[in-house]
């Protein structure tokens, strides 16, 4: 099972190392510590202005949605005795527009995918130095595994996790991170609701129960913070706080309530 995961992320290998090492190269001059992980900043940036576009296309699918108000009220009336009938009536009316839920899970997708890719990279250079084995994963040779593997940014090695290092550096940047991650996390949820529009909200998987999914999502990502190397934590962070620029900067106004 493993060979068969390693073989379908062996090509991502190299769409994630390509940017972190043109990243590496510009920050080179810096302390080798700091230029990883600026590098691992400016990867999570590229991902994410490569997904930009698809954050526009839902923004302008809501703004489609939001014009469909008039008849899922109608619907509402209609169908207000039966939830399930309601919820499939609703269903159609914003299918017809083009709106699918599962597509609304796409950008998050591929961030999980690459926040996997960079996660067996890390593993696999801190593992490298250990056995002293030939490296080569994506375009990172054995030099930029021995670099990255003894890298430390404020006193916390990159490689190492919160409950996988005694250092008490680690544990401060790995706990700071994590802090980050989960409070900018909230703050993106509660930004996202405020510009779902309203009407829409029992229609889409992504949007039932969205307090529900915002408290068991903050627990689920503390949880496997825990186990991630500070390397990705960077990364995840990095990410978490271009969603909150991103949502302020592309504001989607729902605009007065009718």
């Amino acid at each position: 099972m493993s060979d068969f995961l390693g073989a379908v992320l062996t090509p991502f290998d190299y769409v994630v190392s390509a940017p972190l090492l043109a990243w590496h190269e510009i920050f080179g001059a810096l302390d080798p510590g700091w230029a990883w992980a600026l590098a691992i900043v400016g990867t999570a940036v590229t991902v994410r202005v490569l997904l930009m576009p698809l954050y526009v296309s839902q923004l302008r699918m809501r703004r489609e949605l939001r014009k469909l108000e008039p008849q899922i009220k109608a619907l509402e009336q209609t169908y207000g005795h039966d939830r399930e009938l309601l919820a499939q009536e609703q269903m159609k009316l914003v299918k017809a527009v083009g709106f699918r839920p599962v597509l609304s899970l796409l950008p998050l997708a591929l961030l999980g995918l690459v926040l996997v890719v960079l996660a067996r990279m890390i593993d696999a250079v801190d593992k490298h130095a250990a056995a002293g084995e030939s490296f080569r994963r994506g375009f990172l040779t054995d030099g930029d595994a021995s670099s990255l593997s003894r890298a430390k940014v404020a006193g916390g090695r990159i490689a190492d996790s919160l409950i996988g290092s005694a250092e008490d550096g680690t544990t401060v940047v790995a706990a700071v991170l994590i802090a980050v991650m989960c409070v900018t996390h909230v703050i993106a949820q509660r930004q996202e609701a405020v510009q779902l529009p309203t009407p829409v909200t029992p229609t889409g998987l992504v949007e039932q129960k969205r307090q529900v999914t915002l408290w068991v999502l903050l627990v689920g990502m503390a949880a496997v913070s825990l186990v991630l190397s500070v390397g990705v934590l960077i990364f995840w962070a990095t990410s978490k706080l271009w969603t909150v620029g991103q949502q302020r900067l592309l504001r989607d106004d729902p605009g007065p309530t009718p």
